[in-house]
Order: structure tokens, then C-alpha cells, then sequence
């Protein structure tokens, strides 16, 4: 159960997006009005008396997933407390640093959430099963921060710990922050890398259509828009694009029946204001 706790908190927060974390289409990970749990204990193989001693690194694990979830919810106060107390539980384990980064993060405070970050990475050492994942949200963290030479170093780090099995989730997080530096060929080799390890990754996929539509890859971006389809549902950006790909290739029947499923499914979306802009501009 611990372990299995650990490896979730250290997976990711976020896969990282060209501005920011990207929102996940799949049912989030933790549920909504969660309530305080109390800390489990176990019994010390020595105690004669089979008192209970308290686990303090899972009462931490358990407050982390707590403050997380308040945070998901906005309730900012609760979630600083509970990020707090589980440091305050146990200080010597990565995850409640990394949390505390994320945290500190979302509400601005970028200095201290690197100094968290930190305290993590010099944790790694200690417990070699999570410094893939601290590194990789370090990366995620510094890209967001624009910090793309950093930001590329600390992925690759991630990459050199074997032990990692997320690797394609990194590669598609180099490749994201390759695409908001504007390095299109690292970007390209990065998402194509990932999708390798993993095909099943929609918003890699995404990427490279929106990289050959740019670089006038039409084919490859229709044959990539197929595979989405084939393992995820339409999103408004899968269907703008599908829209743009269409256009590019004088698709009229792809055009409009991404029109139309666009405008059914996520009439209030960006995307489908601007699908109404190009329109307009065309008129």
C-alpha cells in the first residue's frame, strides 16, 4: 500500500504543456472531498507490550495526497496545511518536498518551490526508485520557468536512472519543452521517441500533428490524427487540428465533420472560437 502510494506521488503532477500543465481527459487520479485520514500505525517487531508506533512516512504520504487533493479543489488554505504537516511527519522522504514544490508553484511562490525541488534531488541519492521522477517534475518545473537549457539537463538526468519505468512520459515532456523553445527537429525526435515506448501517448501524438502541419508534413499529419482516434476520444485541440489538416489538404468532408463535431462537443472551447474566426476571415 506505502509503496504503492510513493510511486504514484513521485509519477508526475503534470504532463508538461506548451504553457503550463496540460488538463488530463482521463478520470483524475485523486477523488474529490476527501477526508482527513487518520496515520496508520504498526506494531514494533520489539515491543513486548505490542504498543503501536505511529508510521510516520505514511501519515505523510497520507496528508500529501490529501493537500494535493485539496489543492485540485482550490482550496489553497487546506492544502498548505496539509502539505506542511506531512514535511513536518517526514522531512527525510522526497515526496512531501516534491508536493510542497507544486504547491508553492501554483500559488507563485517560484523561489521556494525551487528550494523545494532541491531538498528533493538531495534526497535522491538515498532512495535511487524516485530520482527519475524528481528530476523529471524538476524539468517540468524549470520549462514552465523557461528555463530550457536547465530544463533539458534535468530530463535527461531522469533518463539515466534504470530504474525508472516512465521513461516515455519524460521524453514527452523534453519534446513539450523542446516545442516551447522553439526546437521543432529536438522537439520531433523527443515525441517520436516517446510515442516509440509508448504509443498510447494522445498528447505526443497531438504534438507531432501540430509539428507536421507546421512543417507541411500533411500526410504524416493525417495518418498521426488516425492513430489518435484509435486510442483516445475527440478533444477540441484533436478536432482543430483535424480541421487544419483537412483544410491543408482540401479535405471538405473532414472539414466539416470535424466542424460539426467541434461545435456539438465543445462549442465553448478556444479552438472553436477560432474555428469560427477563420471562417469569418474567409467570408
Amino acid at each position: 500500500m506505502e509503496r504503492k502510494m510513493r510511486q504514484w506521488m513521485l509519477m508526475g503532477f503534470c504532463v508538461l504543456a506548451i504553457t503550463g500543465c496540460a488538463k488530463s481527459t482521463s478520470k483524475t487520479e485523486m477523488e474529490s472531498g476527501l477526508k482527513t485520514v487518520a496515520p496508520s500505525t504498526k506494531l514494533s517487531a520489539n515491543a513486548a507490550d505490542h504498543t503501536a508506533v505511529p508510521d510516520y512516512q505514511k501519515a505523510a504520504l497520507i496528508n500529501v495526497e490529501l493537500g494535493l487533493g485539496y489543492l485540485q479543489q482550490g482550496q489553497v488554505a487546506r492544502a498548505k496545511m496539509k502539505l506542511a504537516h506531512a514535511i513536518k511527519l517526514a522531512s527525510n522522504i522526497s515526496e512531501t518536498h516534491t508536493a510542497m514544490a507544486y504547491f508553492l508553484e501554483m500559488i507563485g511562490e517560484y523561489k521556494d518551490a525551487e528550494r523545494e525541488h532541491k531538498k528533493s534531488l538531495a534526497m535522491s541519492g538515498k532512495n535511487s526508485s524516485s530520482k527519475g521522477a524528481i528530476y523529471n517534475n524538476y524539468g517540468a518545473f524549470l520549462c514552465r520557468r523557461d528555463r530550457f537549457k536547465e530544463a533539458d539537463q534535468a530530463f535527461h538526468q531522469a533518463l539515466l536512472d534504470k530504474e525508472y519505468a516512465r521513461t516515455a512520459e519524460v521524453y514527452e515532456n523534453a519534446g513539450l519543452c523542446a516545442i516551447k523553445s522553439r526546437d521543432e527537429d529536438k522537439a520531433a525526435e523527443y515525441l517520436t521517441t516517446s510515442l516509440r515506448r509508448d504509443p498510447g501517448r494522445a498528447n505526443a501524438l497531438l504534438a507531432l500533428v501540430d509539428l507536421d502541419l507546421k512543417q507541411g508534413k500533411l500526410t504524416e499529419a493525417r495518418d498521426l490524427l488516425g492513430r489518435y482516434k484509435t486510442i483516445a476520444e475527440p478533444s477540441a485541440r484533436s478536432l482543430w487540428l483535424g480541421i487544419l489538416v483537412g483544410k491543408a489538404l482540401k479535405d471538405d468532408n473532414t472539414v466539416a465533420s470535424q466542424a460539426l463535431l467541434l461545435k456539438n462537443l465543445f462549442s465553448d472551447s478556444p479552438e472553436y472560437q477560432l474555428y469560427l474566426k477563420s471562417e469569418n476571415n474567409q467570408t
